[in-house]
């Protein structure tokens, strides 16, 4: 026998983790505004998007996990002008995503291309990538999206 028969079911357990965690990244985020991309038009041949929209955006709560500020290369003067490469990781209860966002829009989780409004400093980030399984399995459930997001 691999697994302990009296520890069957950890759902008592996985709801107080969640609650927890959703408390914690209301208590000590920020509110953020998540912006969903709507493709326009599509390249069927190279899966790209030609057009795309920004039309809608909702106010949802996130964490930001580099506290030291923005991260990332920073601010950099090239012959191609003034880049800004500014980096940030934000925290967002998958739960919380699924009440404020996927009932309005259908969108089921982050996607990689939306945009994140930050009214602090007033600065528009774009999903680059989104770590759905960190922490990995927590109780046997995954309670949080990390997004790793790029001005």
């Amino acid at each position: 026998m691999s697994k302990n028969p009296y520890f069957k079911d950890y759902s008592g357990e996985q709801n107080a983790t969640e609650d927890l965690t959703i408390e914690t990244i209301q208590v000590m985020g920020r509110e953020m505004v998540y912006v969903p991309r709507t493709t326009v038009s599509r390249d069927i041949l190279l899966g790209d998007d030609n057009t795309t929209k920004f039309e809608n955006g909702f106010p949802l709560e996130m964490y930001i996990q580099s506290v030291d500020g923005f991260e990332g290369e920073g601010d950099i003067l090239s012959q191609y002008g003034l880049q800004i490469k500014d980096k940030i990781e934000l925290i967002v209860s998958k739960r919380r995503f699924e009440e404020e966002i996927k009932l309005l829009t259908g969108i089921s989780r982050p996607l990689e291309g939306d945009l994140i409004y930050f009214p602090l400093s007033k600065t528009l980030f774009e999903i680059n990538f989104v770590e759905h399984e960190n922490p990995f399995y927590q109780l046997g459930k995954l309670y949080t999206y990390r997004l790793s997001c790029e001005v």
